[in-house]
């Protein structure tokens, strides 16, 4: 897609109206998707690096708004019915609903099928992600978290980082539980431990597990 196209794709739709500083991030959004056997990603070599550019700048300008995408992920192959997730953050909801309509306008996202996503609020304020680069892998999860479980007892190990999300009334259970490792075992260990351990995640619903991915890594997942 050429330059000019995209930027008349873009300057059709309003921005957000908040923006906030990097350091008050509240929510996060986590989007999954999958191929449409009817609708598949057909991709001309010349063409890749300017969908790719596309989708760069578009991430880009969803920046300026204080809109942040934390990554992309490959989950083809762990899951029959997923090969794609984004993590999004921000300090509004309606400012991540508005990202990801951006980014499923984008030609190379145009033809998936959203698979899943759910949006939670960070309980207890901390400085955001801004300042901590995102790991190799990440698992997400809709999980019930007991109410006499203390959130503070969920501290991360060294090997993985730990955050969880208020999602009640936002998604399809109470909390989003989301991981980060560079190694994928250490996922699966945290997970063991929270589900057998004390504190203890309970009822853990849907979950998702990627592999961090670059934007043009995203052409080869998806052929």
């Amino acid at each position: 897609m050429s330059e000019d196209v995209s930027t008349q794709q873009q300057s059709t739709v309003e921005p957000p109206a908040h923006a906030a500083d990097p350091g008050e991030v509240a929510f996060s959004l986590f989007a999954v998707f999958r191929l449409s056997s009817s609708h598949p990603v057909v991709l001309d070599g010349r063409d890749v690096p300017d969908i790719v550019q596309e989708l760069e700048d578009v991430t880009a300008s969803l920046a300026e708004e204080r809109v942040f995408v934390r990554g992309w992920y490959d989950v083809s192959g762990i899951r029959s019915d997923a090969d794609l997730m984004v993590w999004l953050h921000g300090s509004e909801i309606e400012d991540l609903q508005w990202a990801l309509r951006q980014l499923r306008r984008c030609a190379l996202l145009r033809p998936l099928i959203r698979a899943w996503s759910g949006i939670g609020a960070d309980p207890v304020p901390q400085e955001g992600f801004a300042s901590r680069e995102p790991s190799e892998w990440l698992a997400c999860a809709t999980a019930e978290i007991p109410d006499e479980t203390p959130l503070a007892g969920l501290a991360s190990d060294g090997d993985v980082a730990l955050h969880v999300f208020d999602a009640a009334g936002l998604a399809d259970a109470g909390w989003l539980v989301a991981a980060e490792a560079d190694d994928p075992l250490a996922l699966i260990g945290l997970v063991r431990a929270l589900q057998h351990g004390a504190p203890v995640i309970a009822d853990v619903r849907t979950r998702y597990t990627g592999r961090f991915i670059e934007p043009a890594e995203i052409v080869e997942v998806l052929q």
